[in-house]
């Protein structure tokens, strides 16, 4: 075993209350960003929790490399998956009214095939979201990574201002940006949902910015049909509004940074929108984003103040697509809490969220400001700082 960076015995023993609180005899981890934050490796392979046992870790490839890794000391080489059901039934006798936990949101429909009939006589249930909430709160180590990914988003977004001009493409642009991060040693995709490789990177100009396609709605057009959303052909022009929505990962930590530009002139109506929306934000900072407030507060406090200015049929949407205000960040690009306004769910000290605040304006245009904070117990700390216009 390796030096550790974080406290891995006591992520153990919250899954190990889950499991508890849950009344389940075993916890099977498959998602990869789970097994990394209970092992310490990312090699492919399940972890295998019960409620007093030591943890056992099935690693299919790469063994060795998990040896070197992984928190855990019961390793085994997996062979084949019914290794699983083998372990359990030296434990159990029988597989018959067990009650077993896995993240079956991640799990492709033919693993859960398998396992169902693999574990015939179990109850297998859903701890997907339960284990993810587990996550929601950072330990100072992970605190670390993110102003560190912070930083390096910030540096992303500044170089737009070095390289934008008529003539650029939104693609040329986008090269600057992920050379940027790159250079800065963030990986040019994000862990989404046990997956690694996807990155909803947009660089949208023109129509681009109020035609929705695929994810999210502000999606940009994309380079083809078979791609489309992201960045694209078209040539920025003077006058024009463009906006970057780029995620950075740092060692499997993510930040998530939006900022909207205009190339040397501005069209009719964007300074002010810009300044409401920007306002608007601010207020949100100073007196909702702290522990204990309710994540639907936030979302409808926003949206309440934009109704003000007439704004309110545009925020977070095109007057007839819609998103969420933000979402948790971590292991995940996207994690809990979602910032809707169906949820209840109360900031926590050392929660780390992405907050969004838009207006899509079908025929005008659009204005995306995206920052991470750092839940305090009396406000938050904004650990991406790239320049606001207009200041």
């Amino acid at each position: 075993m390796s030096d550790y960076e974080f406290d891995y015995a006591s992520r153990i023993q919250k899954v190990r209350a889950l499991l508890e609180r849950l009344e389940l005899n075993f916890i099977i981890i498959t998602n990869i960003q789970n097994l990394y934050w209970l092992s310490g490796t990312a090699q492919y392979g399940v972890l295998l929790l019960s409620a007093k046992e030591k943890p056992a870790l099935f690693i299919r490839r790469n063994f060795f490399k998990a040896k070197e890794e992984a928190y855990i000391e019961n390793i085994i080489e997996m062979k084949k998956t019914s290794q699983v059901k083998e372990f359990i039934l030296k434990l159990t006798k029988s597989l018959d009214n067990l009650r077993i936990g896995m993240e079956l949101d991640s799990l492709p429909a033919s693993f859960y095939i398998y396992y169902k009939k693999m574990l015939n006589g179990a109850e297998i249930t859903n701890i997907e979201l339960d284990v993810r909430k587990l996550r929601m709160i950072k330990d100072q180590k992970e605190l670390d990574l993110f102003k560190k990914a912070g930083k390096i988003a910030q540096k992303a977004q500044e170089r737009i201002l070095e390289v934008l001009k008529p003539g650029i493409k939104e693609y040329e642009v986008a090269a600057e940006v992920i050379y940027e991060a790159i250079k800065n040693q963030s990986v040019h995709f994000s862990n989404v949902n046990n997956t690694f490789g996807e990155n909803w990177f947009i660089v949208a100009s023109g129509k681009n910015l109020w035609t929705p396609s695929y994810f999210p709605i502000l999606s940009g057009e994309g380079l083809s049909k078979a791609i489309p959303y992201g960045y694209s052909v078209r040539e920025i022009r003077k006058g024009d509004i463009i906006m970057c929505d780029y995620a950075i990962n740092y060692r499997g930590y993510h930040a998530d940074h939006a900022r909207t530009f205009y190339v040397e002139t501005y069209p009719e109506g964007f300074k002010r929108k810009y300044r409401i929306l920007k306002n608007a934000y601010e207020e949100i900072k100073q007196d909702y984003l702290k522990a204990g407030t309710k994540v639907s507060e936030i979302y409808h406090q926003m949206k309440n103040i934009l109704k003000k200015e007439g704004l309110d049929k545009f925020f977070q949407g095109d007057g007839y697509y819609y998103q969420g205000l933000g979402h948790g960040i971590g292991l995940e690009l996207d994690e809990p809490p979602a910032i809707l306004p169906n949820n209840d769910l109360e900031l926590k000290e050392n929660m780390v969220i992405a907050l969004e605040p838009k207006i899509i304006i079908p025929g005008w245009g659009a204005i995306d400001l995206e920052d991470n904070f750092i839940i305090k117990s009396n406000n938050a700390e904004q650990i991406t700082n790239t320049l606001y216009l207009f200041e």
